[in-house]
């Protein structure tokens, strides 16, 4: 979570998508999901293969595997599965997962009576925008993800070869 200003935004709870942690769960998330069916991955390797803090990666599927999107298993063979099929997965449900609850009632200017009923001056516009947001993030699957990345990588390999 990225630090304000005291009496800022975040110190009133508002939450920054764009968080270490939601970037390393969604990175953590993809390498599960091109694992074999089924296969586990142990949180070492994937903080080694995705560059991710070890000890910071380790809280962060934990916490994960509290919520219902990872399970994980101690021992010789264990690690961290997919609780569900990728495509299953909304960008939204990991993102809530890391993030908590994005609230509806969080005013974008900071002020403590924002409503419906009584808007501030930015009111409408950012309702609207949450609304756009939680909506194409629901649609947005973890498999979506990991084909996007795939077809990067395709078009850096491509390049690569070409110069």
């Amino acid at each position: 979570m990225r630090e304000a200003a005291p009496g800022g935004p975040a110190s009133r709870g508002e939450r920054m998508i764009e968080s270490a942690a939601t970037k390393y769960a969604i990175r953590a998330l993809c390498h599960l999901a091109r694992q074999p069916t089924g296969a586990p991955a142990q949180a070492r390797e994937i903080s080694e293969a995705l560059d991710i803090p070890y000890h910071y990666l380790s809280k962060i599927l934990q916490d994960l595997a509290r919520k219902g999107l990872l399970s994980s298993t101690k021992g010789p063979g264990g690690g961290f599965r997919l609780n569900r099929p990728p495509a299953e997965t909304s960008l939204y449900s990991l993102i809530e997962a890391v993030e908590g609850p994005i609230s509806d009632d969080q005013c974008m200017l900071g002020l403590d009576a924002c409503s419906d009923q009584a808007p501030c001056p930015m009111h409408e516009f950012w309702k609207g925008l949450r609304t756009a947001f939680r909506e194409r993030m629901e649609e947005v699957s973890l498999l979506d993800i990991v084909r996007a990345a795939e077809r990067k990588q395709q078009v850096r390999t491509a390049r690569r070869a070409a110069g």
